[in-house]
């Protein structure tokens, strides 16, 4: 490998996670797939509130049981990391 291309992968490595915005790109997901359960006025929004950040950050990987696609797990698994 050349000395730039290690400079690179090295940058790409040490680069911290994007910054994922809950109320913007984790609610909305959480709308699509979980209302009116989990949020105001649904049966399991009393124990479970999901229009709440740190529900999510408690919950963690368990949510994907309602989120199944790669994508969104990736967005997910971001704002968990963000928020240690």
């Amino acid at each position: 490998m050349t000395v730039a291309l290690l400079i690179v992968l090295f940058r790409l490595q040490s680069a911290p996670a994007p910054r994922v915005d809950f109320k913007t790109q984790i609610r909305p997901i959480l709308e699509q797939r979980c209302q009116p359960c989990h949020f105001a006025g649904g049966k399991m929004y009393a124990r479970l509130p999901f229009d709440r950040p740190e529900t999510i950050l408690k919950l963690g990987t368990k949510v994907f049981t309602r989120i199944r696609d790669e994508k969104s797990q990736t967005l997910f698994r971001q704002f968990l990391a963000s928020a240690k």
